[in-house]
């Protein structure tokens, strides 16, 4: 009986092994882009305020 359990359990494993680098590697791309963008802002804005600085 236990045996015919995890024979069963077995292939629901190798799929959650295949899709689990691929969920990880979406959640890490979506992480990396919001912190650039981030980063962005941050510059984008200290540029702006160095031109006003130049300019005054």
């Amino acid at each position: 009986m236990s045996n015919d359990v995890l024979f069963s359990i077995f292939p629901l494993l190798t799929l959650l092994f295949y899709l689990a680098p691929i969920v990880f590697i979406i959640w890490f791309l979506m992480k990396f882009l919001k912190i650039q963008q981030e980063k962005n802002r941050i510059l984008q804005s200290i540029s702006d305020k160095l031109d006003k600085k130049q300019q005054d």
